[in-house]
């Protein structure tokens, strides 16, 4: 097999054998040369269009990552505003509920030491959060966060026992006697040990005498069930008043009971007329306070509101 070349400036034909050995030889290995050319130079110009692709790619996915990264901080921004608002706001009711237990302590007439309402309130969190949204961080206003709902969380269980110790001493001065068993008039006598009146030796008094005017009214100290009314020795006309927590009160030597057994009666309701009935020298009213049993001094109960 010959190959011919013609040359175009002379026009002279050069033939090529191929059957020659070293001739075949040299022609397969330039064209094996070219075709590594070839596929190189493809290859290389395939690896510059991906890598074209690739960068287009990661410019295309840092964009969408600036964008999330943008929107995940516009939203902890607005979690930081939202906190520094609560924190405020917190802050505030704080600040309001401090004042109110010292008010409502100062009008109980309870000891502020056993309320601590004028302990400072903890203002702006902990020291360095700024709370006008724009620098704090969400760490730390959670903290400020806990210590406000802490100090919220102990003034409400102050709050509680001094409602809890309101209640029960506004029901117990509805309930324990109290105050005068007369509108005016005064003490003719007083609990305890002095002279008997009649024979001059000296004898226990187990209450307190009022004196007023005759026709006086003698009311009840405090809400109870009328448990007797009725005439006894040494006591004339008396009525017997049993009060809730095991008091009992005793009004004697009335001219008249104007209640019957078995009446309730609240405070300051007239029960009897002022008399000198039974062992009594002159008109007044024998009051009496018996506690579980035992007859207690009733000064105590009259200096009771």
């Amino acid at each position: 097999m010959n190959l011919q070349f013609t040359s175009r400036r002379t026009g002279r034909v050069r033939e090529i054998d191929l059957a020659q050995p070293r001739t075949a030889l040299a022609f397969a290995a330039g064209a094996l040369l070219l075709t590594g050319i070839v596929f190189t130079a493809g290859l290389q110009f395939g690896r510059f269009v991906a890598g074209s692709l690739d960068r287009v790619a990661l410019a295309r996915e840092l964009d969408q990552q600036r964008l999330d990264l943008n929107a995940v901080r516009g939203q902890m921004q607005g979690t930081v505003d939202a906190l520094a608002e609560r924190v405020g706001k917190l802050n505030a009711h704080l600040i309001r509920l401090d004042a109110l237990g010292r008010r409502v302590t100062d009008l109980a007439g309870l000891d502020r030491g056993e309320f601590n309402f004028d302990d400072p309130p903890p203002v702006g969190g902990p020291e360095g959060v700024p709370f006008d949204g724009g620098s704090a961080m969400v760490p730390e206003l959670t903290a400020a966060l806990d210590t406000l709902e802490a100090q919220l969380e102990n003034r409400q269980q102050q709050l509680v026992v001094l409602e809890s110790l309101m209640s029960s001493r506004s029901l117990g001065e509805r309930i324990i006697p109290g105050g005068w068993p007369i509108v005016g008039g005064w003490i003719s006598s007083h609990f305890g040990h002095r002279s008997d009146p009649f024979t001059g030796r000296g004898a226990f008094h187990s209450g307190v005498d009022f004196a007023a005017p005759p026709g006086s009214k003698v009311i009840s100290t405090g809400p109870g069930l009328v448990t007797y009314s009725g005439y006894k020795d040494g006591y004339g006309y008396v009525v017997e008043i049993t009060h809730p927590t095991g008091y009992v009160t005793r009004y004697g030597h009335n001219s008249r009971n104007l209640v019957r057994e078995g009446r309730t009666v609240q405070k300051g309701e007239a029960i009897a007329i002022i008399g000198s009935t039974g062992r009594s020298t002159g008109t007044h009213v024998h009051f009496e306070v018996e506690r579980d049993g035992n007859k207690v001094n009733p000064m105590r109960y009259l200096q009771s509101p």
